[in-house]
């Protein structure tokens, strides 16, 4: 077999590592379990197979090579602690080598829905880090194959394959990706993002109680940007928590404009609230809590007006999340459960976890006129909150007979298009 370095430049022979002998326990690996044992000489697998698995090297070596026969070229030799075969589990390609065991061979196996979930769960940098790394290793390997074996020829470098594959859609998308989030960093420094303000009414009074402060970006490049586009980016990354403290300070600054508002009225007096939609990371923050209570001072803001909506991700690590709720209501801050009833654990939560409201998730509200069982499953969902002593808010009301059918079952707050679409400031200080 030739090996890379033999073929291109001059250089000593290869020594191969010395390989240990399997002990018996190595030998009693089940194969059921993760684990599996290769023979000396065993092919793991060849090349064009289809890649399902990765693998581990516990103990022992392997040699990674292309071709087959006298024409086969050795491109490494791995040994504890390497990994191997994980190139076509995370591109879904077929393999582009063969693998063969030097001598006995004790390797952990990853199948490929452990790598792919982790991968597709990553930023969009560490996906195009993955992808070009990727195939800059395949377009080596088929360049030092056909290279060895016709030296002749004039073959395009793998720099050359990688431009054309800059051009593909998978690149683009994921490039599309990270150019998002340089713009939304730069929306950040450039003050380019906005609160608009939704208004929350007493369903019995038809009185505007509050608002909830919802995240715009106006992009002088993109235009109007979708919160569904770069809302989930910035708290997929550490954006979420300068943005989400940003957040936090323009709503007290506008909670103060609208008590001015309120007292030019005559109205001094008259309760009124914003709500703050709080992301999971920005709630694990170390000093979450110290940041919220700077701030409300700072701006002369009564804890009691704001309400900090979080959603039952938060629960994750469950004893930090319920310290974290117990400290900001006990400074008089109002903790709501949003989204409530579309998690797993909703009911698990109320009872371990005291808070001050539950919101309906819009999903069901939708379905509230047209599906008996939405119909069933809302009516109990404020029930439960009325026997807790919580109220609840009903988001996303469309029309007038939801409207109504929320009043007859019991609910206490609602919002959505039937009253207001999410509106800027100025606007919203005009619903006074």
């Amino acid at each position: 077999m030739k090996s890379v370095q033999s073929s291109l430049t001059p250089s000593p022979p290869q020594v191969l590592p010395e390989v240990a002998h399997a002990s018996p326990l190595d030998l009693a690996v089940n194969p059921g379990c993760n684990l599996r044992l290769f023979k000396a000489g065993e092919t793991i697998f060849r090349e064009g197979d289809e890649a399902d698995k990765a693998y581990i090297i516990e103990s022992g070596y392997v040699e990674i090579f292309v071709g087959s026969g006298e024409e086969a070229i050795q491109l490494n030799v791995l040994g504890p602690g390497d990994i191997f075969g994980e190139m076509g589990i995370v591109d879904t390609s077929p393999r582009s080598a063969s693998v063969k065991a030097i001598g006995p061979c004790r390797c952990m196996v990853i199948l490929a829905s452990q790598i792919v979930e982790r991968i597709d769960a990553s930023s969009p940098i560490v996906q195009l880090l993955i992808a070009m790394s990727l195939h800059r290793n395949r377009a080596y390997n088929t360049y030092l194959k056909t290279h060895l074996k016709s030296p002749h020829l004039g073959l395009p470098s793998p720099a050359l394959t990688e431009r054309s594959y800059t051009k593909s859609h998978q690149y683009q998308t994921i490039l599309d990706s990270i150019k998002l989030e340089s713009d939304l960093q730069n929306a950040v420094a450039n003050h380019e993002l906005r609160l608009f303000y939704q208004p929350l009414l007493d369903l019995n009074q038809g009185e505007v109680i509050g608002f909830e402060s919802l995240l715009r970006w106006q992009s002088p490049t993109r235009g109007r940007v979708s919160p569904y586009q770069f809302i989930g980016l910035a708290e997929e990354t550490s954006l979420i928590v300068p943005i989400g403290l940003w957040i936090l300070a323009q709503a007290c600054t506008d909670l103060k404009r609208f008590e001015h508002r309120l007292a030019q009225m005559g109205q001094a007096q008259r309760p009124l609230f914003v709500s703050v939609n709080i992301s999971v990371r920005q709630f694990q923050e170390p000093d979450f809590f110290e940041q919220l209570i700077t701030l409300s001072q700072r701006h002369g803001v009564s804890p009691q007006q704001l309400k900090l909506e979080v959603t039952e991700r938060v629960f994750l690590d469950e004893v930090e999340a319920i310290a974290t709720i117990t400290q900001c209501r006990a400074a008089g801050f109002h903790v709501s459960l949003d989204d409530f009833g579309t998690g797993y654990s909703s009911l698990n939560y109320l009872e371990r976890c005291e808070i001050d409201s539950l919101k309906i998730d819009q999903s069901f509200i939708q379905k509230l006129c047209t599906s008996e069982r939405a119909k069933i499953l809302v009516g109990s969902i404020i029930e439960i909150a009325r026997r807790l002593g919580l109220p609840t808010v009903a988001e996303g009301i469309e029309t007038a007979e939801q409207r109504a059918v929320l009043q007859a079952l019991g609910c206490e707050v609602g919002q959505g298009f039937l009253f207001s679409q999410p509106i800027a400031f100025a606007e919203a200080i005009a619903l006074l």
